[in-house]
């Protein structure tokens, strides 16, 4: 029985296999890149729900510049956004570069939140860190990507209590997007509300361009009030008036002086209306019936100063021309040139800067 024993138990010895011992791989067997990523302490390792979590990556790499080749950090591949670090998001990144010697050394500084409700150690996942070794005049899409990986870090979530009163967090739970919908019936919205407004307006509107029966009597005065306006010639405006002063002192200046008779009155006939238009314009109390003498009169009533003595020199001239224009014998002019220069003279004290520092003058006691 002994015997029996013996032999089942060396048979069980023989057919167990030989024990082997696990060993860890040795980091130095691994192949090595010029990229090294050292995963630094993550800050705080107690939170609450909202707290913002910062990790720290430290990124060296040599210069290889002397060496013809550069390393290249794809910093948009490492976004916060693109992170696959659930069930943490990234909402921040800063980098602080720096050189020592012939290394590179970046920090990388990422902010997490955590979006899940489970109170429990959460263990932050580890990403890569993607860059290119090209050669100097190589292009970049014709370099290959390399890719070294950061550390992890633990978390323990104690609590949903936070100090925020409005928490913005990425839920891992996709709803689907609405802004198309939501726009669709905003404008749908904003188009329909003003419709009865809109109604209303031209209801109104047709109310108001509805034509009130006439009587036969008052059709026909409109009628002829209408043709007795149309024949009331539209006033000239100051400057147009000014302009027709000037062209007829022109046809005064080139008359020669020996001129009488048909010319002289024709000359004259012409300064008298365009005077005329002229006082209208510069003087707004005047009525449309006034005569050349009603005009004279009413400048004479006009305060002393440069514009009174402009207007009595062109409203006597123009009292002398239509009094002889109404006897048939015009005014006599010895000198035209003179005449035309001594008309425009006093024209010229009329223009609104010349009144303007004339009255300057007079405020300041010139």
């Amino acid at each position: 029985m002994i015997r029996t024993h013996v032999t089942v138990l060396s048979v069980l010895l023989l057919l167990a296999p030989a024990p082997v011992t696990a060993q860890p791989p040795d980091p130095g067997d691994a192949a090595i890149g010029p990229v090294r990523v050292e995963t630094l302490e993550l800050e705080p390792t107690v939170v609450k729900t909202g707290d913002l979590i910062l990790q720290r990556y430290r990124v060296r790499f040599p210069d290889l510049i002397d060496e013809g080749q550069e390393i290249i950090i794809l910093e948009d591949r490492m976004a916060p956004e693109t992170l696959p670090v659930h069930p943490f998001e990234g909402v921040s990144l800063s980098i602080d570069k720096s050189r020592v010697d012939d290394e590179h050394i970046w920090v990388f500084t990422y902010g997490f939140r955590l979006v899940d409700p489970n109170k429990m150690t959460y263990v932050l996942p580890n990403f890569s860190f993607y860059y290119l070794v090209r050669d100097l005049g190589e292009d970049i899409e014709d370099a290959e990507v390399q890719q070294v990986d950061g550390g992890q870090g633990l978390v323990r979530y104690v609590t949903t209590i936070t100090d925020e009163p409005v928490l913005a967090i990425r839920d891992t739970i996709e709803l689907g997007s609405f802004a198309g919908r939501s726009t669709f019936f905003r404008t749908l919205a904003w188009t329909v509300a003003p419709l009865p407004m809109v109604v209303w307006l031209v209801m109104l509107l047709r109310l108001a361009r509805t034509p009130t029966p006439v009587s036969l009597e008052k059709a026909e005065e409109a009628e002829e009030l209408a043709r007795i306006e149309a024949q009331i010639p539209i006033p000239l405006s100051i400057w147009e008036a000014r302009r027709n002063v000037r062209r007829q002192l022109k046809t005064l200046a080139d008359m020669p002086p020996s001129a009488n008779g048909q010319t002289l009155a024709e000359v004259q006939r012409g300064l008298v209306l365009s005077f005329r238009d002229y006082l209208q314009a510069q003087l707004p109390d005047l009525y449309a019936g006034d005569t050349a003498r009603d005009i004279h009169r009413h400048v004479e009533g006009l305060a002393d100063g440069p514009r009174r003595a402009a207007l009595h020199t062109l409203t006597s001239r123009m009292v002398a021309y239509q009094r002889g224009l109404e006897y048939g014998e015009p005014a006599p002019i010895e000198s035209p040139g003179d005449e035309a220069r001594s008309l425009e003279k006093a024209l010229s004290r009329l223009r609104p800067h010349v009144q303007v520092l004339n009255r300057m003058k007079m405020l300041v006691g010139r």
